[in-house]
């Protein structure tokens, strides 16, 4: 069996980042801001998560050895996979895409508040966080340190059946033990924004352009966003991947922490195929560029389609 991911795990596995860094030094960068019609979107790089082969099982594998070889890593990794919040300006607006680690899991993270503020934008400008779902990397961010909401004046918006697993006792009884302080995250995220959370079903809008796209299976309430201006279409589906290297050339390699896998990867296929057949950029919390997806026999390749991690389809 993989080793759950626990605080320490992370931790140990942190020792590795300085030497990563070196690696693959594009992946330590965020990607650039990027335009969709009238909004701007701009990844908030809170750090770099070192992705073990074992938190995707099936690549703890010759194939998946072969993979990381191929990339110029280890093939026992890790691979530095990035960390992304995103924020998202029209005019005077601000609106932000989960938030990152914040503290939860330890050195190495809590870069998001530091990144949103050298754009420009203080935290109690934030009028708006989506939330793809409540994972510690993704919803950590929205707490202080002591445990009380970084964003004062910002509503949480999040999927109804994402708040509702993640407060449901039975839930939190039937899961490993290793997520407990998942959910202690969680259903700290919730409390402190208890008095502004709007849940949404389905597919809805989130604001004139911008809208939810239901993706369950790393989570029940798993959740992309989709912004559309005009023409210009771009989707940031969160979790979908978290590597790029393993899971694009193998979509049914899911990841430990996927809460119904069979789910998941139904949900990858669904949304890699779509992607691919109707153009569709992409951006997503591990990925380190905005890109497009391409067909390669039963898998897929990445194509960047920002300057700095240009260089044609990649695995």
């Amino acid at each position: 069996m993989p080793a759950p991911i626990t605080r320490r795990t992370v931790l140990a596995t942190g020792a590795c980042l300085p030497f990563l860094r070196y690696a693959d030094a594009r992946a330590a960068l965020p990607g650039r801001p990027s335009r969709v019609g009238a909004f701007t979107v701009t990844p908030l790089r809170d750090g770099l998560f070192p992705l073990r082969p074992d938190m995707i099982p099936a690549a703890d594998s010759g194939a998946g050895r072969a993979l990381l070889t191929e990339a110029g890593l280890s093939p026992s990794g890790p691979s530095p996979e990035p960390v992304n919040a995103f924020l998202i300006r029209r005019g005077a607006r601000h609106w932000l895409l989960d938030a990152g680690c914040g503290t939860v899991l330890g050195p190495g993270f809590n870069r998001v508040t530091a990144a949103l503020m050298a754009e420009g934008v203080h935290p109690d400008q934030v009028e708006t966080v989506w939330l793809t779902h409540l994972h510690a990397d993704h919803a950590g961010g929205l707490l202080t340190p002591e445990g009380q909401a970084r964003f004062a004046n910002a509503e949480l918006v999040l999927q109804e059946r994402e708040a509702a697993h993640w407060s449901d006792a039975g839930a939190r009884a039937r899961a490993p033990a290793a997520m407990a302080p998942f959910f202690d995250t969680a259903q700290a995220v919730l409390t402190a924004y208890e008095s502004r959370i709007r849940r949404v079903a389905g597919q809805a809008e989130l604001t004139r352009g911008i809208s939810s796209l239901p993706l369950p299976g790393h989570t029940p309430g798993h959740a992309g966003v989709l912004i559309e201006d005009g023409s210009e279409r771009l989707l940031i589906w969160g979790d979908i991947i978290h590597s790029r290297i393993l899971q694009m050339p193998h979509p049914d390699w899911t990841v430990i922490w996927d809460a119904d896998p069979a789910e998941a990867i139904a949900t990858r296929r669904g949304i890699l195929d779509r992607a691919a057949v109707e153009g569709l950029d992409i951006a997503g919390m591990h990925l380190a560029s905005r890109g497009r997806i391409l067909r390669d026999g039963s898998g897929y390749l990445w194509e960047a389609r920002e300057a700095a991690t240009s260089g044609g389809p990649s695995r």
